[in-house]
């Protein structure tokens, strides 16, 4: 019989994936695929279901036949946010871009203090506390480039597969932020992508309490 545990390892390691992102996408406990390799045991329905989300079959686990090649996001790929052209603006100059910088840890640093005001796009017309950040740094490429202004809509709860930004806590003064694509939520994390490189994985929500939704962007001039 082949040493699943190994497979499973290996296979993770190669799609370039963590093991607590691969477990609740199974839908499992985030600890089960570290739990069941280092242990050397987990329920067959449970492992055909992390095999499942790697891209193999049931028989890949328990025999010796190779992994089948898995097609990986491709940055051409990537979710494309809605450019906003010249006729969607209204005339009222009152909208706030706030700037970003890139933290040492990778993540923004938004720092709630206007750096322009500029043209409210028609899309968040009437919406109280709307505003644009200055996009730093190149993980989102090709949806976001380094000087493109997200537009974000503080109001509208999260969803699935929609653009988010992420506070470690309610936005005033300086916050750290990521700006990322929201795959799904579970009671206690968020599963978040990016396209630059091609990546998958969780935060927890205590560390990033509060979810804004992003729009639509206006592209760097």
């Amino acid at each position: 019989m082949a040493d699943w545990r190994k497979k499973l390892a290996d296979e993770i390691a190669r799609q370039g994936r963590d093991m607590k992102e691969v477990s609740l996408k199974a839908g499992l406990g985030e600890t089960y695929v570290r739990d069941a390799i280092k242990r050397g045991r987990g329920k067959l329905e449970n492992l055909i279901k992390v095999a499942a989300v790697l891209g193999q079959p049931p028989e890949w686990l328990t025999s010796d036949i190779p992994a089948k090649p898995v097609e990986r996001p491709k940055k051409e790929k990537g979710f494309s946010p809605k450019i906003l052209p010249g006729t969607e603006l209204v005339t009222v100059r009152d909208f706030p871009i706030y700037a970003a910088a890139m933290g040492g840890n990778g993540n923004l640093i938004v720092t709630f203090e206007p750096v322009e005001i500029v043209k409210r796009p028609a899309i968040l017309e009437g919406v109280s506390g709307a505003y644009g950040i200055l996009v730093v740094g190149d993980s989102m490429e090709p949806a976001y480039r380094q000087g493109d202004m997200a537009l974000v809509h503080p109001g509208l709860p999260p969803a699935r597969n929609e653009d988010v930004v992420l506070y470690d806590h309610p936005p005033d003064g300086n916050c750290e932020a990521i700006l990322k694509h929201l795959v799904a939520w579970t009671s206690t994390e968020w599963i978040l992508r990016q396209w630059n490189p091609p990546r998958e994985w969780s935060e927890f929500m205590i560390d990033w309490p509060t979810c804004h939704r992003v729009v639509g962007k206006y592209s760097r001039r």
